[in-house]
């Protein structure tokens, strides 16, 4: 009989620090969400942080030929690098600001169009692709961090084979996000485009 009153004991015991330890878990959550401030937009993520962190990777390594022959661009020097490698980090950081909840495709009025029969969606298009399916959203979020992931240990390697390899990468997930939400039109056959003459 007393077994089974200690072990009664000890149940409550471990079931209310379980309790008190959610409880306090949901509360640090929520206060962590609380002080976070989206303050740029998707469209200026972009053009702030990924394009130019992108550029930054995808423009250490190069071949050029010239009149004067074949020059081979690549860093060298330990500043060099840790610009890639800077690069790298923030453009895998600022997967975890596209992730964010809330945040806003374009300032209101912000319009992308580039014509006409561009075959761009607009902000408010995109906006609504994103809240109609947000799991795919992350989807193309988690691909860009990954690829940017392996683009910083590479850099960190100082390996030049490996920037032009994970640049290819960076490419197709940067496009293959830009498909789903920013031109899905050019998916199509040609002659299924909106604003096709065919």
């Amino acid at each position: 009989m007393r077994t089974g009153y200690w072990l009664l004991i000890i149940a409550l015991a471990v079931l209310v620090t379980g309790m008190v330890a959610t409880w306090r878990g949901t509360r640090q959550a929520a206060a962590s969400a609380a002080i976070m401030t989206r303050v740029g937009t998707v469209k200026e993520i972009m053009e702030g942080i990924v394009d130019p962190s992108a550029d930054v990777v995808w423009e250490s390594v190069a071949t050029n030929i010239t009149a004067a022959g074949v020059e081979e661009k690549a860093p060298k020097t330990d500043d060099e690098w840790a610009a890639v490698q800077h690069s790298a980090l923030m453009l895998a950081e600022a997967a975890n600001l596209l992730k964010m909840r809330g945040r806003e495709i374009a300032r209101p009025g912000d319009i992308n169009k580039s014509g006409p029969d561009a075959p761009e969606l607009t902000p408010p298009e995109i906006q609504e692709k994103v809240n109609r399916d947000w799991s795919l959203w992350i989807t193309h979020a988690n691909r860009l961090q990954e690829t940017a992931i392996k683009a910083w240990a590479v850099a960190n390697a100082r390996d030049v084979n490996g920037i032009v390899d994970v640049g290819d990468a960076i490419d197709k997930a940067c496009e293959s996000c830009h498909l789903e939400y920013w031109y899905p039109d050019m998916k199509k056959p040609r002659s299924e485009r909106a604003g096709s003459r065919r």
